[in-house]
């Protein structure tokens, strides 16, 4: 969830990556999980808000409150459960985030469908491989429950937007 990211906002999307962890530290590394799958989670929504807006196809426009949707609820799931065990969750999105969302939000219609829908499977492929490196990272129970719950969700947007993004690049 590097620049979009999913939920838990596929996050958690768009390539997560753990941020300077110690290696050997366990709780730091779930930290650095849980603040890319949080910004990615948020970005998610924001962008799936953004192809409510300006996306031409319709496809383009559900899979885009799909995001919104699901990414919401795995938002307020990963809240839960890193306040549970003790980890913060950041609300800001990284400078990198912010300007990916400035550059679709200049874009609409078929441009608009392309990009998004580009960024979407790029990052929703980062997201499956950092979730499922930090499920088998974690040991935590707490948030291996809330990563194993998030992964089909993942994957399944991935296909979505796989398919989705043959769609527009047909048009």
């Amino acid at each position: 969830m590097k620049r979009l990211a999913i939920p838990l906002g596929c996050v958690f999307i768009f390539g997560l990556s753990v941020a300077k962890a110690d290696p050997t530290d366990k709780s730091s590394q779930d930290q650095a999980f849980v603040n890319e799958a949080a910004r990615g989670g948020k970005m998610e929504v924001e962008l799936g808000r953004l192809a409510e807006r300006n996306a031409s196809t319709p496809a383009v426009k559900e899979f885009g409150s799909r995001m919104v949707k699901d990414h919401t609820r795995l938002n307020t799931e990963l809240g839960s459960v890193a306040a549970s065990i003790g980890l913060q969750v950041p609300k800001d999105l990284l400078p990198d985030q912010q300007s990916e969302y400035a550059k679709l939000s200049k874009l609409s219609g078929k441009s608009f469908d392309k990009e998004y829908m580009d960024s979407m499977v790029k990052d929703h492929t980062d997201d499956l491989a950092a979730f499922k490196k930090a499920e088998s990272g974690t040991e935590n129970n707490k948030l291996k429950k809330a990563i194993v719950g998030a992964i089909p969700v993942i994957q399944e947007h991935l296909t979505m937007a796989k398919s989705d993004s043959e769609k527009v690049a047909v048009r």
